[in-house]
């Protein structure tokens, strides 16, 4: 057996034991980082009225309910600006830092085609030891402080977004200009740590755990873009409802059917030999009951009472992608 074969066998074996696995993982490093925030997500809470647990599920879930690399980044630079006055988001290339994009900046048009020096300052130490570092603002980039002014406090936090041992993104926060502004490190550590995990997971899980599974997620994340599938087109007569609706809506809508072609694409990813069987026999639902019905739970606990509601997006998702279009193998007892 030459040195290929091996390779195809451990990376087989890996992939196996990966797929039975992520989901407890998945479970554990959720719980270990909404434990970890539950300190700060408390004193967050008390600032706005808010319920801690309210805060710490859509702080947390936000990143891991994400499905590409663009929709995690953005998770997480929204989930940061509930902790820090300025957050923004750079993506590295080589010696440059490619600004993708910000929050909490007065003037944000300014972050359009920016580029900054990778190599120096702030950004340099979080590169060279991939590890987040606090110090003055000016020491991150005096023009950049010149233009979007210095943070009350003078201080700047800097957090390098590790993917396999590589530096893919860095984040910048600071408290801002206002004198009760606020930038909780801690919390910021927490988590750039949990969105760089789930980017790891997601890739390895995409390509199966193979070697280069992570390594193909920071090139991704080198060019944030939209997947290189895009997702299937909204049929006609759902464009033309859509289009009558208002933005938000509209953008409701479209979250909503990525959160139910998530969920389904999970069932077929972790019972692949129950769909086999189940389209083979015609009793597809029966097979998958409980990952079905828990799974539609999940969805209408977050759409049920929204606009996106009645729309049936989780139903059609499992009839496009668990009994490939042919609702009939699904058999008795599926709630269409």
């Amino acid at each position: 057996m030459d040195q290929s074969e091996i390779s195809e066998l451990v990376n087989h074996a890996v992939a196996e034991v990966f797929a039975a696995h992520l989901p407890t993982f998945r479970d554990e490093v959720c719980k270990h980082v909404m434990d970890a925030l539950k300190p700060a997500i408390e004193a967050k809470a008390k600032d706005t009225g808010g319920s801690p647990t309210d805060v710490l599920n859509a702080v947390v879930s936000s990143i891991y309910d994400a499905e590409s690399q663009t929709d995690i980044l953005k998770a997480l630079l929204d989930s940061a600006v509930q902790f820090t006055a300025r957050a923004a988001l750079f993506v590295v290339k080589g010696n440059a830092l490619n600004a993708w994009r910000s929050c909490g900046f007065a003037d944000e048009s300014t972050f359009k085609n920016l580029t900054l020096d990778a190599s120096k300052g702030l950004a340099g130490r979080a590169l060279r030891d991939r590890e987040p570092v606090s110090a003055a603002a000016t020491e991150f980039n005096s023009d950049f402080i010149r233009t979007h002014g210095n943070p009350s406090d003078g201080n700047a936090n800097v957090l390098p977004l590790v993917v396999r041992e590589k530096v893919a993104a860095l984040i910048y926060a600071d408290a801002g200009t206002k004198k009760d502004g606020k930038s909780d490190a801690s919390a910021l550590r927490l988590l750039v740590r949990a969105a760089s995990s789930w980017l790891e997971i997601m890739a390895l899980r995409k390509a199966g755990g193979g070697a280069g599974a992570a390594e193909s997620a920071v090139a991704e994340i080198s060019a944030p873009a939209p997947p290189a599938t895009p997702p299937p087109a909204i049929p006609a007569a759902a464009a033309e409802e859509l289009a009558g609706l208002s933005k938000e809506d509209q953008d409701l809508h479209k979250k909503a059917k990525r959160f139910a072609r998530l969920l389904v694409d999970e069932i077929k990813l972790y019972n692949p030999a129950k769909v086999a069987e189940g389209k083979q026999k015609k009793d597809l639902y029966q097979r998958l009951k409980e990952d079905i019905d828990k799974s539609r739970a999940t969805y209408e606990k977050r759409y049920g009472a929204t606009s996106a509601g009645k729309a049936g997006y989780f139903t059609a998702e499992v009839v496009r992608i668990l009994a490939e279009s042919d609702a009939s193998v699904l058999g008795a007892g599926f709630q269409q």
